[in-house]
């Protein structure tokens, strides 16, 4: 790894034969009255630093030729100048227009100003780009509305990204589009990107149809501009990631006195002495992280380009875990007969390695602390339990001699061409999208004996490639009359994905070798699939602007999917959307000198959602049932063993209404974005389980039941520049409620069960009436405090209710009053969506000094601690969480924690308690960096064009009462267990921690 960082470094230096002459630039800046300006921020594009106007508007700065000054001025529009052979400049600034200002939309672009939709968008620098290890990582916390959650802590996993809640019961993942094709958003290295924009409401998000139902996330990557000479950037960063939380469990000697005065101390374990494993130390580490990006960008009068490369290397907290990715980007625009002819391509190619440990994260919390690390004698070189422990993997064994690796190869491809038609404003253009995913997957492990039997060698492989294409044809027409702005805009595409499958696997493979060939044949298994899909669109769009007052857009898209049956294939998903910019009315009058920006926005529209299986509504043929006749063994294979869906399963469709309001005021140093909206979704695609009477296995996708959800959303941004210091402020606040409205099939109760972990009561469930996956658990009301406490614990007719129950043990509440406790007693007990999230950014620059930082939070939510549950059942022959030790005894009656029973005869330990389940609300400051830019006239003299250097810190730290790992849950990823569906969120079956980062780094440009 450090030879390759080392080579990236010595490459961008071997460039810097490429710097031009550094020069001193002079020059005056005035505003429109031709009055000298003071205090303007000059500075070269791509640094910080820079220099500032005098009392006369004059400045003296050195830059390179071809290199691009900045000049910002509050209340005044930025104004970009490029560096030519004189070296006197005089810059006129005009009144600042923000609403001038690009966003990126779907199939193009709209001034801000004629924005009628809500759109939320990000810079590069705005998402802390270069520090970051991933773009959804980058994403989290900054936009209202948008929720990103771990999912593990594991490097290289993803995260779990909402937009305005959740609206299905089944994927709920936005769509990204990157450069203009479907993508992955882990695929695109957040250096390089330019700007993320993100189409919210129905208005913004309709023109991709059955695909925009949870949200649309455009990615434009870097380029290049126009006769700008090559600029060459680089950032390197090293640092140190360590656990950030770990759990008090009993240490050996603990654990023999609690188990002592049970009664239940093993005598083989008397005599131990010693503190014993404390396997949490033996399973985590300080683990080492890097990353590399170089870049080089510029431009003729007719082309840009832009090629950049990246690399990173995270080993994880965990032992033998680990990521390691190289990218390569470029990114090229040409112009031909006088910019009537345009062609353009991105090329994004990423190859990574993901080496995951799969160890039960549990397992190095409960395994019994008198048990050794290592045992030569034990095959495979660790100790095995011993008869009287429980049967749970030595943790160090199962991470060292397990190798489970993912290599991927991502290929994205986008290619355009776009001509002029001949009349003003009219152009035809032709986009083609490729995008090629190879995984390789490799699981091995060596022969071992945990103590429960010796077990073999084996090893799998397998492979996927997925490939998908997609062609777009559109006609776009921009035009400007008088006060009259129009754009239109028609188009047809065509996507096909086509992603074959096999594995192999083999028993005792011969140590030393890493083929499956070299297995047993006596034990082997083969596998191969073919999946394959398409959608064909058609689309269009009009916007009309009157004089920048009032605002009209209306669009419509038809999409056709090969998923649904014939004759229910098709969708239609129309919006329309209105928006009145108030302060350009004669009426506002002198008010725009205080108030800048004031717009208002309303939309309605329909988005849809098709993401069930690709042949849901077929009987296909099952594999598999197979039977041996005249001593041959037969491969058979039938239909009419898996449940189909109905034919008349159709898309899910959401209908969203949104009123908006922009403004800016006292010249643009404040700024407001609100936002409320009622969505909801009908006909909701869920997989309906089916009785087992019937002999067909399976779940069958139903449009199934409508789900609401309300919301309100606010940005709140405020700048300003008091003498050499400028800072920025940055408030973001979201609040959503989710509503099950109706469920239109299965029983009359109207409900479907979530997460239940290990089969032992279900703790998450749709209802009508309540948020997706809420809470149904048995409710507690403290500890009996004597035996005849317990006793006198009766229903109005005198019937104990707990009639198990003694001094220390849980009170249940008889919910039903049926005069016992049972799964019946279950009741809503809270929810895992947030009653409010937020995001604080701050900056702050005094000279070459920047500083920023990041905070971020919810209130309200609740978690399902299931970890903690397994750690504190007190029923299990394992080790224990340290609260155990204020377990209730006579002498200690104040205490929420039962007695210590391993006989449990009163159930504390039930799974479907309220005893499991926590306040998941926390405040986090989520990272710091602190940097220095040194001045031009010092770099300059190392043939460096900029140069900072900087440290940050990831995860600094979190308040909160959650007693596990981590409140930051989204999605479980059922790596330790616990399903990975949309009603696992909220619930901690055992998460891979998170990690405290601290890194420094350098970035430079030449």
């Amino acid at each position: 790894m450090k030879r390759i960082v080392l080579m990236l470094f010595l490459a961008v230096l071997s460039l810097c034969s490429w710097a031009q002459q550094v020069m001193t630039v002079k020059g005056t800046v005035k505003d429109t009255g031709n009055n000298p300006l003071s205090g303007v921020s000059v500075v070269i594009k791509g640094s910080p630093g820079g220099t500032m106007t005098d009392v006369n508007g004059n400045f003296s700065t050195t830059a390179a030729k071809g290199k691009v000054l900045v000049f910002s001025y509050v209340g005044l529009q930025k104004t970009e100048v490029t560096v030519g052979n004189s070296s006197n400049i005089q810059i006129v600034m005009e009144d600042d227009d923000q609403l001038n200002e690009v966003v990126v939309v779907g199939y193009g672009t709209v001034k801000r100003k004629d924005l009628t939709g809500a759109v939320a968008s990000l810079t590069g620098k705005e998402m802390q780009a270069d520090v970051a290890k991933s773009t959804s990582g980058a994403l989290q916390g900054r936009i209202a509305g948008v929720s990103v959650s771990s999912v593990s802590g594991q490097p290289g996993a993803g995260m779990s990204i909402d937009i305005r809640g959740l609206s299905s019961l089944g994927s709920n993942t936005p769509l990204y589009v990157i450069d203009g094709v479907y993508g992955d958003i882990n695929m695109v290295d957040p250096s390089d990107i330019a700007s993320l924009d993100v189409l919210k409401d129905a208005a913004a998000a309709a023109i991709y149809g059955s695909r925009a139902a949870n949200g649309v996330v455009l990615i434009t990557t870097k380029g290049g501009k126009r006769n700008t000479a090559a600029t060459i950037t680089a950032s390197l960063y090293t640092g140190v990631q360590k656990i950030a939380k770990k759990l008090d469990v009993l240490d050996a000697q603990e654990w023999k006195n609690i188990m002592n005065q049970s009664g239940y101390l093993p005598k083989e374990a008397i005599d131990f002495q010693g503190t014993g494993t404390n396997w949490q130390d033996e399973v985590y580490r300080t683990a080492p992280i890097s990353k590399a990006n170089v870049g080089i960008t510029g431009g003729s009068e007719t082309s840009t380009y832009s090629v950049s490369a990246g690399y990173i290397n995270q080993k994880g907290i965990l032992i033998n875990s680990g990521y390691e990715s190289f990218n390569l980007r470029t990114k090229n625009t040409f112009s031909f007969f006088n910019n009537h002819l345009r062609v353009g391509n991105t090329l994004m190619l990423n190859t990574s390695e993901k080496q995951d440990n799969r160890l039960t994260i549990t397992d190095a919390l409960r395994q019994n602390p008198l048990l050794a690390v290592y045992d030569s004698n034990q095959l495979g070189g660790y100790a095995g339990i011993l008869p009287w422990m429980k049967n749970m993997d030595n943790p160090v064994g199962a991470s060292r001699l397990f190798d489970n690796k993912l290599n991927k190869t991502d290929i994205l491809l986008n290619a355009y061409g776009e001509v002029d038609l001949g009349i003003e404003g009219l152009k035809y253009k032709l986009n083609f999208g490729y995008n090629r995913n190879i995984g390789n997957y490799y699981n091995a492990n060596a022969p071992y004996n945990f103590g429960s039997g010796a077990i073999q060698s084996r090893l799998s492989q397998s492979a996927n490639f997925n490939t998908q294409w997609l062609i777009e044809n559109t006609l776009h027409f921009d035009r400007t009359f008088g006060k009259h702005t129009i754009s239109a805009l028609l188009g047809y595409s065509s996507q096909d994905n086509k992603n074959p499958a096999f594995g192999a696997s083999r028993t005792d493979i011969p140590f030393g070798t890493s083929t499956i060939g070299a297995g047993s044949t006596l034990q082997q298994g083969t596998s191969g699939s073919l999946q394959e899909y398409s959608l064909v669109s058609l689309f269009s769009r009009a916007m009309y602007s009157y004089d920048s007052r009032y605002l009209f857009s209306a669009s419509v898209r038809r999409d056709g999917s090969s998923r649904f049956a014939d004759g229910h294939r098709y969708g239609v998903f129309p919006s329309v959307s209105v928006g009145w910019n108030i302060m350009n009315e004669q009426f506002f009058g002198s008010l725009k000198n205080t108030i800048n920006e004031l717009k208002v926005r309303m939309s309605y529209g329909v988005l849809g959602n098709q993401e069930i299986g690709n042949y849901a509504t077929q009987s296909i043929s099952s594999s598999g049932i197979n039977y041996i006749q005249g001593g041959t063994w037969w491969m058979g294979s039938n239909t009419g063993i898996v449940w189909p869906s109905p034919k008349n399963l159709t898309w899910e469709e959401t209908k969203t209404k949104n009123i908006g309001l922009d403004g800016s005021f006292f010249g643009g140093k404040l700024s407001l974005t609100a936002d409320y909206y009622i969505q909801q979704t009908d006909d909701v695609l869920l997989s309906i389980a089916m009785p087992g009477s019937t002999g067909i296995n399976g779940s069958p996708t139903m449009n199934a039941g409508i789900i609401k959800n309300k919301g309100f959303e606010m940005l709140l941004n405020h700048k300003n520049t008091i003498g050499e210091v400028s800072y920025n402020i940055g408030v973001n606040g979201s609040v959503v409620r989710n509503r099950v409205e109706a469920i239109t099939v299965g029983s009359s109760k109207q409900e479907f069960g979530g997460y239940n972990p290990q089969g032992e009561g279900t703790i998450t469930w749709a209802k009508v009436g309540d948020p997706i996956g809420a809470f149904y658990l048995i409710k507690t009301a403290g500890l009996f405090q004597s035996d005849a406490e317990a006793q006198a614990y009766k229903t109005p007719a005198g019937k104990v209710i707990q009639p198990n129950a003694k001094a220390g043990d849980i009170r249940f509440i008889d919910y039903n009053g049926d005069g016992q406790i049972t799964d019946d007693d279950r009741q809503y007990a809270g929810s895992p969506f947030p009653d409010f999230s937020y995001g604080i950014r701050g900056s702050v620059a005094y000279k070459g000094f920047d500083l920023g930082i990041f905070f971020d939070g919810m209130k309200g939510n609740k978690i399902y601690n299931y970890t903690r549950a397994r750690m504190e059942s007190m029923n299990e022959f394992t080790n224990f969480g340290a609260n155990v030790l204020n377990a209730w005894t006579p002498e200690n009656r104040d205490t929420d924690v039962p007695r210590f029973t391993q006989q449990d005869e009163n159930k504390n330990s039930r799974r479907v308690s309220d005893r499991w389940l926590e306040d998941g609300s926390f405040f986090r400051l989520k990272t710091v960096e602190l940097g220095y830019t040194f001045s031009n006239n010092l770099v300059s003299k190392i043939h460096v064009r900029d140069l900072r250097v900087f440290t940050s810190m990831e995860n600094v730290f979190i308040a909160t009462k959650y007693k596990g790992y981590t409140p930051d849950l989204g999605q479980n990823d059922d790596q330790n267990g616990g399903g990975s569906s949309t009603m696992s969120r909220g619930t901690d079956h055992g998460r891979f921690p998170s990690s405290r980062t601290l890194i420094f780094g350098l970035q430079l440009s030449f």
